[in-house]
């Protein structure tokens, strides 16, 4: 009952830092208009909304490191209230300086959050337990961004200062996590920290969220999308609701088929899935690539992370989990970077760019792997 009770509380963690970007979205407009005027040129809504997540690429893996050596009770905890609180005081912003120093404050505690959940998986959990608490945390963490933007979207009808309560949601949460007993904390020896063990995984969790993230972030700008919102939030859901089923039959998925096979799959659903985004101009077709996006997302993301925590010596998960929540908000910073300077031309190229993106790491990793585990299995199995 225990463990079941970790599990919870390390799930709705997970879900609760997906809050960080997903719980104010749909409001980001009429937040820029209220604090820039009308005539405001949106700059700075988009600024506020993808903040977080470059404070958590670029302090993540120092603060998985300081989560590490304090009580991980109180600090699970206490990390929760910060998200919270820092989260809702963007809703009482009057000036988007305000607003800003709030979403610094919040990027910071999510990436605490983000750590002391993830670190706990290996610390608490062992064999196929690990494995089905990894697939569990990937889809709550995919499938909340759906729920938190529907009720952001929801309440942002009310006003734009209203989404921000979401981040009460985290209140609960932080409670349960103070009634649990977690791990000692450790010191962590640095030399244990192997990144070259994990450069590899780290890199591929990155793009799969670039080419992910590029769906909520361009796909409501493609020409038959741009006028209708209602089937822009669809393939925008259709993504994410697909990737979120796919981690949570990620054990399927291993039993069915060696977990180099999955990827292989999951890369090429990724590639066409952003190929077709780029070149559609009918909404079926959209909808279609969408949820290949999401398939290929899915299946990778619990896959690789789990590879990256498998790789931690005793004392270090907090800090591979500082890399893994790195890599993760690195690729929603590159997708918003790859959007901002391409998606201006036309919708479609920041999409075509990403898939040769893609293709080429996946090239030059093949050509300096000639003969990997894949193409093994494929030998073996046709003989």
């Amino acid at each position: 009952m225990i463990r079941t009770d970790h599990k919870a509380v390390i799930w709705a963690a997970g879900a609760c830092a997906v809050m960080s970007g997903a719980a104010i979205a749909a409001a980001i407009p009429a937040i820029d208009d209220a604090l820039s005027g009308a005539g405001g040129s949106g700059i700075w809504g988009r600024v506020a909304l993808i903040l977080p997540a470059v404070v958590i690429m670029g302090l993540g893996p120092w603060i998985g490191r300081q989560t590490g050596r304090v009580d991980q009770r109180l600090g699970f905890a206490m990390a929760l209230c910060a998200l919270a609180g820092f989260g809702l005081l963007g809703g009482f912003a009057n000036g988007h300086g305000w607003l800003l120093i709030s979403r610094i404050g919040l990027g910071i505690a999510t990436a605490a959050v983000l750590c002391f959940a993830t670190a706990a998986i290996p610390a608490l959990f062992d064999g196929r337990e690990r494995g089905e608490t990894i697939d569990r945390q990937s889809a709550f963490n995919t499938l909340g961004g759906v729920v938190f933007a529907l009720a952001g979207g929801l309440l942002a009808q009310w006003g734009w200062r209203m989404p921000f309560l979401l981040y009460l949601l985290a209140l609960p949460v932080a409670w349960q996590a103070l009634r649990l007993q977690w791990p000692m904390p450790v010191q962590l020896p640095k030399a244990t920290v192997d990144i070259q063990a994990v450069r590899v995984p780290l890199a591929t969790l990155a793009l799969a969220m670039m080419a992910f993230y590029l769906v909520p972030v361009q796909a409501p700008f493609m020409t038959p999308l741009a006028d209708i919102p209602a089937l822009a939030g669809l393939t925008i859901a259709a993504a994410t609701l697909i990737g979120g089923l796919m981690s949570w039959q990620s054990a399927v998925l291993k039993a069915a088929a060696p977990t180099s096979v999955i990827q292989t799959g999951a890369i090429a659903a990724l590639l066409i899935g952003l190929i077709q985004v780029g070149l559609s101009q009918n909404v079926p077709a959209l909808l279609l690539a969408a949820g290949l996006i999401g398939a290929g997302f899915g299946a990778l993301l619990p896959l690789l992370v789990q590879r990256v925590l498998g790789a931690a010596q005793p004392g270090t998960q907090h800090a591979m989990a500082g890399l893994i929540a790195s890599a993760l908000y690195a690729g929603q910073v590159s997708a918003f970077a790859l959007a901002l300077a391409f998606g201006g031309v036309a919708p479609g190229p920041p999409f075509l760019t990403m898939a040769f993106g893609l293709g080429l790491a996946v090239f030059l990793w093949i050509k300096r792997d000639r003969l990997g585990p894949w193409r093994k299995w494929i030998i073996e199995n046709a003989a």
